[in-house]
């Protein structure tokens, strides 16, 4: 018997490499990598030499530091 699991449907990527990243959030390289150690932002490598920032993780640090007015 084969299991088969269902993987929700996505809209949009799931991961943005380092430098879409910094555009999307405006800030700099060294700055996505300081999020991404202090845990705001999650990193994933995607080969030796590549990472990729996860978009659910962008959404979260937006989300968490919108300012009400």
């Amino acid at each position: 018997m084969t299991i088969i699991s269902k993987v929700p449907e996505v809209n949009g990527p799931l991961l943005y490499r380092i430098n879409v990243a910094e555009a999307k959030l405006g800030v700099s390289r060294a700055t996505i990598y300081r999020l991404a150690k202090e845990g705001t932002l999650e990193l994933v490598k995607i080969g030796k030499r590549s990472s990729g920032i996860t978009a659910a993780s962008i959404a979260a640090m937006i989300e968490k530091n919108k300012v009400s007015r």
